[in-house]
């Protein structure tokens, strides 16, 4: 699987292999979380709209009508209006519309009508939405174009393109000689998009702080932008980006499938607990947060917990929870931020490990030691041949994201940069 971004944020171009193990390096700021936001955005889409495709046209047109009549009967006595109880009661409402087909659009129009004369603005927006569905006649790829522009609105709130350019941005997926996706964007809008084929990932999950582990209560109460936009009366509720949701919401449902995790990820799991020196963490589904278990006896809070402890903890519970596996794909952000050197070490090593059990990983960083550390690893348990290296390089406009997978020293000379000019200035 290969990724093509053109044009996107401040990423000009990058050519981007998805096979086992792709590390991004490169300075802050220079496109390298871009790159896995994209990567959420376009992944997510595609499941949303598998959900939305799959729950039939009668199923929405049943909840709107139902919708309808409990709005009219808030407001009136059907006693007194029992015209308005005949015409929206949901059990006729549907049958007319079935005995009617082809005339849907018709008869949705005299209900209009009548409900027009009662000035009722909630029961006409439902019954108009109904209108809707029968007339629009969107194909898949509308269907995914709206749900992209959803997400990529709650990734990146409606700022991809390019500042003040006129520039058209690409996002292609292809594997092997198949083109499998084609998105043409412009001024933060999709112009077109067109699906091929299927996507080999039917996941991704995305970590982009531990931090957020003692964070539960709060992010599951705030609402993603996708939310906000389906929904506008959660405008005031406050706001995270829908792949923070995504990890927590996945994670938060450990306790559900401990029992069912396969040999190699106990395995791994068992590594995590010995790095830790501990039983790893666990999620208490009345108290609503993340526990740290030392012992059989000794628990600590999440928020009591060092953030290093955070970050194995993460892909313990991610394992726990089954989400893991071949065609679900894992993005981490920096990792190394939360991580003595020592532990960047054991985490490069953990990642390996996921790779080598045909887990897909991603992980952007600016650290040479962790970098160092996975390229070791990497030969290690041999998965050098599933492992790319790419680096970014900016001009303080726009950033390449150029292949050094054949000489990765160009990231050690260039993240060590700094600090060889400070020693030999000094």
């Amino acid at each position: 699987m290969r990724l093509k971004l053109e044009n996107i944020g401040m990423i000009a171009h990058a050519d981007i292999r998805l096979d086992g193990l792709t590390v991004i390096a490169g300075e802050n700021d220079t496109g390298k979380s871009t790159v896995g936001k994209i990567i959420f955005s376009v992944v997510n889409a595609l499941n949303r709209y598998q959900l939305d495709f799959n729950k039939s046209k009668d199923t929405k047109i049943l909840e709107l009508i139902n919708d309808t009549y409990f709005q009219l009967r808030k407001k009136y006595n059907f006693d007194e209006h029992k015209e308005l109880k005949k015409e929206f009661n949901p059990n006729n409402f549907f049958s007319e519309l079935k005995k009617n087909e082809g005339l849907e659009v018709q008869l949705i129009e005299k209900k209009i009508n009548l409900l027009k004369k009662e000035n009722d603005i909630k029961a006409l927006e439902h019954i108009e939405s109904i209108k809707m569905i029968f007339q629009e006649n969107k194909g898949q790829n509308e269907i995914i174009k709206t749900a992209l522009t959803d997400v990529l609105a709650s990734e990146f709130y409606f700022d991809l393109s390019p500042k003040n350019l006129d520039m058209t941005s690409l996002i292609s997926l292809s594997e092997g000689l198949n083109n499998i996706l084609n998105i043409k964007i412009n001024n933060d809008e999709i112009k077109s998009l067109v699906l091929h084929d299927t996507l080999l990932f039917d996941d991704v999950t995305f970590i982009e702080t531990p931090i957020f582990l003692q964070m539960y209560n709060l992010i599951i109460s705030a609402f993603s932008l996708i939310e906000i936009i389906n929904d506008k009366t959660k405008l005031e509720r406050p706001k995270i980006t829908l792949h923070n949701k995504d990890l927590l919401l996945k994670i938060g449902k450990t306790h559900y499938h401990n029992s069912n995790v396969p040999d190699k990820g106990r395995k791994i799991i068992e590594d995590i607990c010995s790095i830790t020196n501990g039983n790893g963490f666990s999620f208490e589904d009345d108290k609503k947060d993340f526990y740290f278990n030392k012992n059989e006896n000794t628990q600590f809070k999440s928020i009591n917990t060092a953030t290093g402890l955070k970050s194995f903890g993460i892909i313990q519970l991610l394992i726990q929870a089954n989400i893991l596996n071949e065609r679900s794909l894992l993005i981490i952000d920096e990792p190394e931020i939360h991580l003595h050197p020592k532990w960047q070490v054991e985490y490069a090593k953990l990642i390996v490990a996921l790779v080598k059990n045909d887990i897909p990983v991603l992980i952007t960083s600016h650290s040479p030691e962790m970098i160092q550390a996975i390229s070791v690893f990497s030969k290690e348990y041999g998965i050098q041949n599933r492992t790319a290296y790419y680096l970014t390089e900016s001009d303080g406009i726009s950033s390449q994201i150029n292949d050094v997978t054949n000489d990765i020293n160009k990231i050690f000379v260039k993240l060590t940069e700094p600090l060889h000019n400070l020693v030999w200035e000094a």
